[in-house]
């Protein structure tokens, strides 16, 4: 089914404008006939293909999540609704994609099924909770978890991008402002107070040294920490035990380190109640919501959880195990378990990190712009010391 764009006239005489799809002209001009509109002019829009870099965005997954869960609520048959999302979704990849969903699910496939050959756009929480849907018959609720899970999803990405953002920035600001310093205002100045005869103190020899640095090895001065981050990143991408370890000091780390376990805590309870809600069982809704945590310790402490219900136990009594839970949590899921009402339970955990993790990220930035300034301005302090320092000390003991 191709676009087209058309210049049509209603019952009033007005001109209308817009795009329809359809198989040919004369089928635009009958689905135009249906709306009152007798066509005038159409010409074929040309389709964007997607590149081979093009990626499906969360905001195209959430519109999808929310027109399935409209239209199936509505009624409509699924490979319909599939075929008119496709002609009216903005996204190439997603288009290219939904047209090989409409065919596999016309041809008899469950969507979930359908969905599953296409990992890098729909994961494996996102045909999970498809299928869910299709073996309770509530695949307009799944389509519906997925909208606000995908949401809150989105949502917690920009917290966690305003937590970084803020303070790159503000370094590589005092990065540049301190090698303009080093390269041409120190040198200039500390040029004229030497040709003088000055006497030089110990903080003024030092900027000099320290200007001199830059001028001769700023290569390595700037490769050093370019090389050490590589290599970081490296070895914690290619080594497991290495990622571990880091993981494991950001996680103790005294400032940064509740930051990350309540981040990734809210990312374990929130897909543990999108999956646990939607009817999967406790320890598959494990399996997935572990796969969900970033930090390897923490993922190590979900998988010992898992362990420690297939054999036996309580979900509470594993969480209290592996020590890794905050007391709060573990109490709100043992309110669950004795009460038989852990969809409650469960909203009240997603409440109480929703609030923590903003908090928490709101804090960070707030001790971090402090911080970056006070030491911007203890450079700043230093230069102007070591500069204007001997100037003045050398004027005062002029006789006029």
């Amino acid at each position: 089914m191709d676009s087209f764009s058309y210049v049509a006239i209603n019952e009033h005489g007005r001109t209308i404008r817009g795009t329809v799809s359809a198989d040919n002209e004369l089928d635009l001009e009958a689905r135009l006939k249906q709306a009152g509109l007798d066509l005038v002019n159409a010409r074929k829009v040309r389709e964007k293909k997607a590149g081979f870099l093009s990626r499906v965005k969360t905001h195209d997954l959430i519109v999808l999540c929310l027109h399935l869960e409209q239209l199936d609520r509505a009624g409509v048959p699924l490979h319909e609704a599939l075929a008119d999302i496709r002609d009216t979704a903005e996204s190439p990849k997603l288009k290219d994609v939904l047209t090989n969903v409409y065919e596999s699910v016309k041809n008899g496939s469950m969507l979930s099924a359908a969905l599953a050959d296409y990992p890098k756009v729909f994961n494996e929480v996102f045909t999970g909770l498809v299928a869910a849907g299709e073996k309770t018959g509530k695949l307009s609720e799944a389509f519906g978890h997925l909208a606000h899970h995908l949401k809150w999803l989105s949502e917690i990405r920009r917290k966690v991008k305003k937590a970084v953002r803020y303070p790159a920035v503000l370094i590589v600001v005092i990065s540049l402002v301190v090698s303009v310093m080093m390269l041409y205002v120190v040198p200039k100045l500390t040029t004229f107070i030497l040709s003088q005869g000055f006497a030089v103190p110990f903080h003024t020899r030092a900027l000099i040294a320290v200007s001199d640095a830059f001028q001769n090895y700023w290569y390595v001065i700037f490769g050093i920490p370019v090389l050490a981050i590589s290599t970081l990143l490296f070895f914690y991408r290619r080594s497991p035990e290495f990622a571990y370890r880091v993981d494991n000091i950001l996680l103790r780390a005294p400032i940064v380190g509740p930051v990350i376990r309540k981040i990734d805590m809210a990312r374990f309870t929130h897909f543990f109640s999108v999956m646990f809600n939607s009817g999967i069982d406790v320890l598959e809704s494990l399996r997935t919501a572990g796969g969900v945590v970033k930090n390897r310790v923490l993922k190590e402490a979900v998988e010992a959880v898992r362990n420690s219900v297939t054999e036996g136990n309580s979900l509470t009594a594993a969480l209290r195990i592996s020590s890794q839970f905050p007391n709060l949590v573990i109490r709100m899921f043992k309110v669950g378990e004795d009460s038989g009402n852990m969809r409650e339970a469960l909203e009240n955990v997603n409440f109480f990190y929703d609030r923590e993790v903003n908090d928490a990220v709101d804090s960070l930035i707030g001790m971090i712009q402090p911080a970056l300034t006070v030491v911007m301005g203890l450079i700043i302090f230093w230069v102007i010391s070591a500069i204007f320092g001997p100037l003045y000390e050398s004027f005062s003991k002029m006789k006029f």
